[in-house]
């Protein structure tokens, strides 16, 4: 072979042979599988090795054909004048199977943060992140009503999808959350994580689990009758879930919807009386009308199934507080909401809570009775100043005890002057010296 043939194929070869490596070193670190070896056994210096893999794929990514034979990581020692048993070796060589041929296949890893249940995809019992305890895996009831209304196996939320950036993000926000503000510190790192999951992006991949979270969490300090302050803090991190223009929560409201209406409606909020469970309520009521303003319009029924809700709340036979967070719901709905459910029954349920409040002497159903009625004036105070004289006169006749002749200019106010008496002058949409003396 000429001399310049020699340098022309050397140079093609060596050309060749630096793309391969260059392109192996990206499939290697791509795939983030570096190795190390040390280069001989007394300088100890430590180097990266490719793998027979990084070369075979970089060789198909061209187009040509893979090498065979590639399996085995070559030793670094020298075992050219070791002896080798044949039987042993032969023996050896019938235990291990031969390295099956690389290929590659599409199927769906995970559907809305949740694997499917496929023969592709691992089972989920035996590759559960142990390294952040946060993400654990759990069903509720809420997950096994939407595998029994679709019909379809749905796996568990896998924490090992996400990645470690996301895994830190969420256990930092929950571990705020968790916190607490005891202390000036606390919360201003909890209104910080707060204000940030209200703004950032890319964190669609965390709402099933943000959900659950506040899903799971709820429902505990319910049943067990935990921390006003701390489900107040949940509430105010649904609300910044629902702030966030990044995040997409319709599939996920069937978990989310329930938590928080029972958060307005329970019995029981708090171990002792002197808990301010109602702000609990009130907040609650405000997260639950922000939600169906956001999604009325692609679930037409869901504002009707929240108002039945609240509206079986409000029942003769139910406790007071329950009474107070169906009133609190129903008002932040606008004065057709009150005028349809509240305003009936409005005068009945003053009287009923005055003859109560005179003759109770415990300190606690006094102040239930108290709440009720200040929940029952600011539904009054929505109706009232949310419609004109002319809505008012149309209505307010139909109250028991109304008179059915007389003025439009008269007639807003004068159903109701009877029961609530003076209490409802501070209600009234107009301004007066009389009004101006209770400001």
């Amino acid at each position: 072979m000429q001399n310049t043939a020699k340098t022309t194929l050397a140079s093609l070869v060596e050309e060749h042979l630096t793309s391969l490596v260059r392109e192996a070193i990206c499939v290697q670190k791509h795939a983030k599988r570096a190795r190390f070896h040390l280069t001989t056994e007394n300088d100890g210096i430590i180097r990266r090795r490719l793998h027979a893999e990084d070369i075979n794929l970089a060789l198909q990514w061209r187009g040509s054909e893979k090498l065979y034979a590639t399996g085995n990581v070559l030793p670094t020692t020298n075992d050219s004048k070791k002896k080798v048993d044949l039987n042993a070796y032969l023996k050896r060589e019938m235990q291990n199977r031969p390295p099956s041929e690389l290929g590659l296949t599409m199927h769906w890893l995970s559907v809305d943060g949740t694997q499917p249940n496929i023969m592709q995809n691992p089972r989920s019992e035996h590759l559960l992140n142990p390294s952040v305890p946060r993400l654990e895996d759990h069903s509720d009831q809420f997950d096994d009503y939407k595998e029994r209304r679709q019909g379809i196996q749905v796996r568990k939320l896998l924490p090992r999808l996400l990645s470690e950036e996301l895994q830190l993000y969420f256990a930092r926000i929950t571990l705020a959350i968790e916190k607490g503000g005891s202390t000036p510190a606390d919360r201003q790192q909890q209104d910080a994580a707060l204000t940030r999951l209200a703004r950032d992006a890319g964190l669609q991949e965390l709402v099933p689990f943000f959900v659950q979270y506040l899903a799971k969490q709820l429902h505990y300090h319910v049943s067990n009758v935990g921390h006003p302050e701390h489900c107040r803090t949940l509430i105010r991190m649904a609300r910044s879930l629902l702030e966030n223009p990044h995040m997409h929560l319709e599939l996920h409201l069937h978990q989310l919807l329930p938590a928080i209406l029972t958060t307005v409606v329970a019995k029981n909020l708090s171990a002792r009386a002197t808990d301010n469970h109602w702000a609990l309520r009130d907040d609650a009521a405000q997260t639950l009308r922000q939600i169906c303003d956001l999604f009325g319009d692609k679930y037409p029924s869901l504002k009707s199934t929240v108002l039945k809700t609240l509206c079986e709340a409000i029942g003769e036979d139910r406790p007071l507080t329950t009474v107070y967070g169906g009133l609190i719901g129903i008002a932040c709905f606008g004065p057709r909401a009150v005028d349809a459910f509240v305003l009936p029954i409005s005068i009945d349920y003053w009287n009923l809570w005055s003859s109560k409040l005179e003759k109770s002497t415990e300190l606690i159903n006094r102040c239930e009775i108290q709440r009720c009625q200040q929940a029952l004036l600011t539904a009054l105070s929505v109706f009232l100043q949310g419609t004109n004289l002319q809505e008012q006169a149309a209505r307010l006749p139909s109250l028991p005890g109304a008179s059915k002749d007389i003025d439009v200019d008269t007639v807003s106010h004068r159903a109701l002057e009877d029961a609530f008496g003076d209490q409802l002058i501070p209600l009234r949409n107009e301004e007066n010296e009389y009004n101006l003396c209770f400001v």
